[in-house]
């Protein structure tokens, strides 16, 4: 990959994600030797928005031109680069002719998707070529699921590290934090949205329901796996962070097989145990408003309430898409195009800089030893936090300081990028701490 002229093209670069990611990218370009450019398919659009954002005096990414639906032009991108940044989704619309680009011209692919259902396909129809050809194509590199699965991966490093046993149950629950979101706009990404509207035009899979439905073909306890790791929909109060959770947002359905993926690759490791269990939540204390004068027992009925509202309908998702009538879908349809964005729409830059989330880590060993670890993120999950993971992400594989992995193929975050990705990511924002 080193002869190749670029180490990333950032590909749908003139979205809202894409100008994030340019901008992230323009920020690293400050403080090392960066080859890199911009894609996509208008030339003017590109030189506009590189003219807007890149100040004169510092030196100017390229400009290819590239299309989606054209096999040709996807070649010529591919072959430009040691790693593709593909944001032009939806990706089961037209992004598994850029997977097939890169494989053919041994470039390493990252993305944004949450269509689990697309992943299966790669895994099914490209994981064999890409891992003869040491491609890592590593789908999810957005807030789903990278920070989850990276998270798993690290604590299960440090139970097997700190009690010489291996993990054999992970929970994450999440937390918003700093200023608060009450716009659906500032809340839910155009790339999310899209997603969704693929899930309900494409997905004929079990992918929703089956947590299991990304292990190697080889994997002789699936179903084991997919009973173990089952979907939670009712709310609970956990003791742990003594405040009731709901099932994650904005999909509970995608960072699980994700996660459970990494472990089935790790498992010569010794890290996980091999009735491994993971279970993630939203602490729903962070969502609803805070009294000062009222004690926090008193914001019980808020987040029941609030739980409850989140939960029926992610169940109802959940159940219309693995449903086989076509018609239980159209209402979610309709639901999708209400809470799009605009076309380059998205939050404020208050919003971005000020929201942040947290994760509380809870590990437990084979023997029941617990561990208590926590991640703390800086920006909007969607719209700042993840431009930012996926640009380091792809910065430090082209460099050679992350995927030093001996996973090739169709991987995910945790397996290609490695345990080094842990302490790279604070260039990001993301900061990994034992609580206990």
């Amino acid at each position: 990959m080193a002869d190749k002229p670029y180490d990333v093209i950032v590909f749908g670069a003139t979205g809202y994600t894409g100008r994030q990611a340019v901008l992230a990218m323009m920020h690293r370009s400050a403080t090392q030797p960066l080859r890199w450019a911009v894609a996509g398919r208008h030339a003017d659009k590109l030189k506009a928005m590189v003219d807007e954002l890149v100040p004169v005096a510092r030196e100017r990414p390229g400009v290819v031109v590239a299309d989606a639906t054209n096999v040709e032009s996807l070649h010529a991108l591919a072959a430009q680069t040691a790693v593709l940044l593909n944001l032009a989704g939806p990706y089961a619309v037209c992004g598994e002719s850029a997977v097939q680009a890169c494989i053919a011209n041994g470039t390493h692919h990252l993305d944004l998707t949450g269509e689990t259902f697309w992943v299966q396909q790669l895994i099914a129809r490209h994981h064999r070529a890409a891992k003869s050809m040491h491609v890592k194509v590593i789908p999810c590199c957005g807030y789903e699921a990278l920070p989850f699965d990276l998270a798993t991966m690290w604590i299960a490093r440090e139970v097997r590290e700190r009690f010489a046993e291996a993990c054999r149950e992970v929970k994450i629950v999440v937390s918003l934090t700093g200023k608060r979101i009450t716009s659906i706009k500032d809340a839910v990404s155009g790339g999310t949205v899209a997603s969704l509207r693929s899930l309900l035009e494409y997905d004929t899979t079990d992918c929703v329901k089956n947590p299991a439905c990304l292990l190697p073909a080889d994997a002789l306890t699936a179903s084991e796996v997919a009973q173990r790791n089952a979907y939670r929909f009712v709310p609970h109060f956990d003791d742990d962070v003594q405040a009731v959770t709901a099932p994650t947002i904005p999909a509970p359905f995608v960072n699980p097989p994700i996660v459970l993926r990494s472990q089935a690759l790790l498992a010569d490791t010794g890290w996980f145990s091999g009735d491994f269990r993971y279970h993630e939540a939203l602490n729903m204390k962070s969502l609803v408003p805070n009294v000062s004068f009222l004690p926090e027992a008193a914001t019980l009925p808020l987040q029941w309430a609030a739980a409850a509202s989140l939960a029926a309908p992610l169940a109802n998702l959940s159940a219309a898409l693995a449903g086989p009538l076509k018609f239980e879908r159209q209402p979610l349809r309709k639901l999708a195009d209400w809470i799009a964005p605009k076309s380059g729409d998205g939050p404020s830059e208050e919003v971005l800089a000020q929201t942040g989330y947290a994760f509380d880590i809870f590990a437990l060993s084979d023997s029941g030893r617990k561990l208590h670890a926590r991640l703390d993120a800086q920006g909007h999950p969607g719209y700042r936090s993840t431009p930012e993971m996926v640009v380091t992400a792809a910065v430090g594989l082209a460099h050679g300081t992350l995927g030093r992995t001996p996973h090739f193929g169709i991987v995910t975050p945790a397996t290609g990028l490695g345990i080094e990705a842990v302490g790279a990511m604070r260039e990001a924002g993301l900061v990994f701490s034992i609580v206990s």
